[in-house]
């Protein structure tokens, strides 16, 4: 992959938040469907809160895979033929295939014809809860070039991808772009907020303010598996296999995490697991190798990925296992429990 020089990514279009102390009745909570998911922003004035909707929904319009003139699917269906693309594809695209590189593969950014093959073509709240149709109106079915080709030509906003690839970025641009839209409110003077995007969020405070806290559902039981009060700024993300389930062509159960070297839903111990770092969009390609490889072997990939990382995974049985560093997120101690 050749690439020159990177260019940086436009701000996100957030307005100045000018570091004032503001009066309870202009922060609300302010939720809306984005990207195929519930967002909520919360501890924010009205404004802020809608530039970080606008913003979300530009990068949902560039990078959806639903959409026939977005990027994503423009540069998939390009057989081969340079694209010209948004400045953020091409910056997210490179940092997609950084990480592909770093994890030796397990995470993927290229399964978007695997995900069609599978009957996720179309936003998920449409998809029929029985098995999907025998057609898809999407890109081809899945090719395994021999050196696949994956060409970004950042000053000239072009990709160029092997006949056969398919992007799907997912939820890593969806933490990506939350990531982005915190980054710009903090350095605006924005000194506490809360952006969570089904469930994947980046939240930060000043020293003074009383810490968010979030829970982290149990997919095996109705009491939550953790409770977090999260120490200054962190993002937290969560990949599981019980959330987005269909039955795919065959009538097969399928859900939206792919093993890339199978390229069928992952079959490991780990059914979620639930990552915390400073950056959301490696947590979410650190949660998603945690459910790919489990239990076992996916810690040693995200200490790999970033040794700063903390996580909780659940495994089939319900068992709950946290890495040594989840304290280093809490602000207050845990609750004695014995799932440890």
């Amino acid at each position: 992959m050749g690439e020159p020089a990177r260019k940086a990514v436009p701000l996100p279009p957030l307005p100045d938040g000018r570091g004032r102390s503001l009066r309870p009745d202009a922060v609300r909570a302010v939720r809306d469907r984005v990207m195929g998911t519930e967002v909520l922003a919360a501890g924010l004035t009205p404004a802020d809160a809608a530039a970080v909707l606008g913003w979300l929904r530009e990068v949902e319009r560039v990078f959806t895979r639903f959409a026939p003139d977005s990027d994503t699917r423009r540069v998939s269906a390009a057989h081969g033929r340079p694209v010209r693309v948004a400045p953020m594809f091409t910056e997210v695209l490179a940092a997609a295939c950084d990480l592909q590189r770093r994890t030796g593969g397990i995470f993927d950014p290229f399964l978007g014809a695997d995900m069609v093959e599978l009957g996720y073509d179309r936003d998920f709240p449409e998809i029929s809860v029985g098995t999907v149709p025998e057609t898809a109106d999407g890109p081809p079915g899945p090719a395994a070039p021999a050196a696949p080709r994956v060409e970004i030509d950042h000053d000239r906003r072009l990709v160029a991808l092997s006949p056969g690839l398919a992007v799907d970025l997912g939820g890593f641009v969806k933490g990506w772009s939350v990531q982005q839209a915190a980054d710009g409110l903090r350095r605006r003077g924005v000194r506490r907020g809360l952006i969570d995007a089904g469930g994947d969020l980046v939240a930060w405070r000043s020293p003074g303010d009383p810490p968010w806290r979030i829970g982290v559902a149990h997919p095996l039981r109705a009491t939550p598996a953790d409770t977090l009060a999260l120490a200054g700024t962190a993002a937290v993300a969560t990949s599981s296999v019980t959330r987005r389930t269909w039955r795919d062509r065959a009538g097969r159960a399928a859900h939206h995490v792919l093993d890339p070297r199978t390229r069928r839903p992952a079959e490991s111990d780990c059914l979620q697991a639930t990552v915390l770092a400073t950056d959301l969009a490696t947590a979410e390609v650190a949660a998603t190798c945690l459910v790919v490889l489990g239990t076992r072997t996916g810690p040693r990939l995200v200490a790999e990925l970033d040794p700063a990382a903390a996580w909780l995974t659940i495994d089939r049985d319900g068992r709950v296992r946290r890495s040594s560093g989840l304290d280093d997120y809490r602000a207050e101690a845990p609750p004695n429990d014995d799932a440890t």
